[in-house]
């Protein structure tokens, strides 16, 4: 059965909620996520690295917690320091 490769943009535009490209990289970085693939974008320069659907999806799956807007809140504003 073929694995399904995505980009971080690809990824990024199905993610629900939403998550940011600049997000999505730094977060594999940090978990040292190696890319399973490389794409030609039809340009000149370097192939733009490609990951396994199912692991993005996995991750996402687990980081949405986190993702939810919160409630706002309402604090009381803070006083302005005046120098």
């Amino acid at each position: 059965m073929p694995v399904v490769q995505l980009t971080l943009q690809e990824a990024c535009a199905v993610l629900d909620p939403p998550m940011s490209e600049p997000q999505l990289r730094i977060i594999i970085r940090a978990l040292a996520i190696q890319p399973t693939g490389r794409r030609h974008n039809g340009q000149a320069g370097r192939p733009i690295d490609t990951f396994e659907a199912a692991e993005l999806m996995r991750l996402h799956g687990a980081l949405t917690p986190w993702l939810k807007p919160l409630p706002a809140c309402r604090l009381p504003p803070r006083p302005i320091p005046v120098s």
